[in-house]
């Protein structure tokens, strides 16, 4: 076989494939039979079979709030808090004067040159609301709402991974107006991963506050409709070429990566409608690269703009960027109408989640 060759690999007619694409494997040695339809060498298939991690996929379907039950896993609708746990609101943001600066310019030239596409009512109305931003990002507001997910249902699948907690539920918010950038310390602000072990009987279903309800309409909205997870299945992930943990060969245009490629490419991404786009654990399916590095550094108080990644500080701090995890990966989904326009990844470091510590979890939004 010319490795040069992008491989389609083809499952036995009961694995089954949709929509052009190919599932993950649903095992090991499934996910180690297409390796090695692709060619590559026995001893590379056997490393990068061994190093591919379980996982939890999740898929959704169209839901009503009131027939879901409190706790449930799911995408959008209202979260279930405990009793006394307000919606959580996001801070304002450290550097606010800059990104008022930012929205209050884009306003500003909006009406001094309006785009053909917009015309002279749309410019008003556009930038109305880069103004609206820019208060916004001075003042407290609330955070959109992912969405939630039952540990201890999740880790009745075999492919839960037990790095992570077996009770409560997790939950992910994020300043879906803002989408703050992931490459900088201070957009921090802008999401909360939160870990929450009450009891289902503790809690309570949460209005959506009234901020948020303001800036939707029916074009645009960051209140999304509940999309509860139906059954969740286990797979295995193959591990991305741009994972920092990545050693099974070099990653010069030869013979192997053209086999891989082709190979991983064929299982889709998360930004692709008719597709299991949400998982829980395992490898990410990225749609750029930088995902652990940027995290890492990030948190660690650099901006990844510039020269930054040359820098001693750096280089010192990259050195651990492969314990950066991936928790939960969130797409496309036309029953919460999150559009198929990239995908969120909420990453940890490995150390965080063995500590629990849920609050360093960073979400990253990345789009083709």
């Amino acid at each position: 076989m010319n490795f040069h060759q992008h491989v389609i690999l083809k499952y036995s007619p009961e694995e089954g494939t949709r929509h052009g694409r190919y599932p993950a494997p649903p095992d090991r040695e499934t996910l180690a039979r297409s390796l090695q339809a692709t060619g590559l060498p026995a001893a590379i298939v056997a490393h990068l079979a061994a190093q591919a991690r379980p996982a939890v996929l999740m898929p959704t379907t169209a839901g009503d709030e009131d027939t879901i039950p409190a706790g449930a896993s799911k995408l959008g609708g209202r979260p279930d808090l405990p009793q006394g746990m307000a919606w959580p609101l996001r801070p304002p943001y450290p550097d606010a004067d800059r990104r008022a600066q930012y929205y209050n310019h884009k306003a500003d030239d909006l009406l001094a040159n309006p785009p053909s596409w917009a015309g002279a009512e749309g410019a008003e109305r556009f930038s109305r609301e880069y103004r609206a931003k820019a208060q916004a990002v001075a003042t407290d507001f609330p955070l959109a709402f992912f969405g939630q997910f039952n540990l201890a249902e999740l880790a009745q699948a075999p492919g839960f991974d037990p790095i992570f907690p077996t009770e409560g539920r997790l939950l992910v918010f994020y300043d879906y107006w803002i989408e703050p950038e992931e490459f900088t310390h201070e957009a921090a602000v802008g999401w909360r991963v939160i870990w929450d072990p009450s009891p289902v009987a503790e809690l309570v279903r949460a209005p959506v506050p009234q901020a948020l309800l303001a800036i939707s309409n029916d074009e645009w909205s960051c209140v999304f409709p509940p999309a509860p997870v139906t059954t969740p299945r286990s797979v295995i992930t193959p591990m991305p070429y741009n994972d920092k943990g990545w050693d099974a060969f070099p990653l010069d245009y030869n013979a192997e990566f053209a086999a891989y490629d082709g190979w991983f490419c064929a299982f889709g991404t998360p930004d692709e409608a008719g597709r299991d786009n949400h998982q829980f654990g395992g490898f990410p399916q990225p749609l750029q690269n930088g995902l652990q590095a940027r995290s890492q550094l990030a948190a660690n108080g650099l901006n990844c703009g510039g020269d930054v990644w040359s820098t001693a500080q750096a280089k010192a701090l990259l050195k651990s960027a492969p314990a950066w995890r991936l928790v939960v990966q969130i797409g496309a989904d036309p029953h919460a109408r999150l559009a198929d326009v990239g995908a969120y990844y909420v990453m940890m470091h490995e150390a965080d989640i063995a500590a629990r510590r849920f609050d360093r979890a960073r979400v990253v939004y990345q789009c083709d």
